[in-house]
């Protein structure tokens, strides 16, 4: 493979990866049932705080240059490469998993029920921890560690009040079965967090 068609590869991936997040919140839209509950403060801090991730890193990138590192490599640019399509295809494979369930917004629909199947089985939040591998990956082609810290923090900052909402509406709607769910599995890295 060459340097080109791995340059190529990866626009190609951050592209689709983006556009199918819009279909996403589109098709969720047609196939989830009707909302009991629904928090939207969690979806907006998506676009705004990582958004600023990637507004600040190329700042950072320029204040601090002797943090800068290549990703020229064929070797290295390959690995980032194959590390965004394993956590884009987590974060498909825990939608999948969700089914009806899945919304952009966190919510409870009517019928809601935890689960377990998939790769719910080893984390309660798979699909963050998708985001977050692909994310953060990508970043890495920023080519700098100050950059790469900002936009991590900027990632974490976002999922972390996401997670501290959806675990707190989850366990008001669904009790005991959401709390001894929670209680045998970590949030997004099995058996650490």
């Amino acid at each position: 493979m060459t340097h080109h068609a791995v340059n190529t590869a990866l626009i190609i991936t951050i592209w689709v990866w983006a556009a199918a997040e819009v279909l996403l919140q589109l098709w969720q839209r047609v196939r989830s049932e009707r909302t009991e509950r629904t928090e939207w403060l969690s979806f907006l801090g998506f676009p705004v705080l990582i958004g600023g991730g990637i507004a600040l890193a190329a700042p950072m990138r320029h204040a601090l240059p002797g943090l800068s590192y290549s990703t020229q490599a064929l070797a290295v640019r390959l690995a980032i490469l194959f590390v965004a399509w394993a956590g884009v295809g987590l974060r498909v494979w825990a939608i999948v998993a969700l089914g009806r369930f899945f919304r952009g917004t966190v919510h409870i629909q009517h019928g809601h029920r935890v689960v377990d199947s998939g790769p719910y089985r080893w984390v309660r939040h798979p699909s963050y921890t998708g985001i977050l591998i692909a994310g953060v990956d990508l970043a890495l082609l920023m080519g700098n560690v100050a950059s790469v810290l900002v936009f991590t923090a900027c990632c974490l900052a976002a999922l972390g009040y996401r997670i501290r909402v959806e675990e707190r509406m989850l366990l008001d709607a669904l009790g005991e079965e959401y709390r001894s769910y929670a209680a045998r599995t970590r949030r997004l890295i099995p058996g650490i967090w």
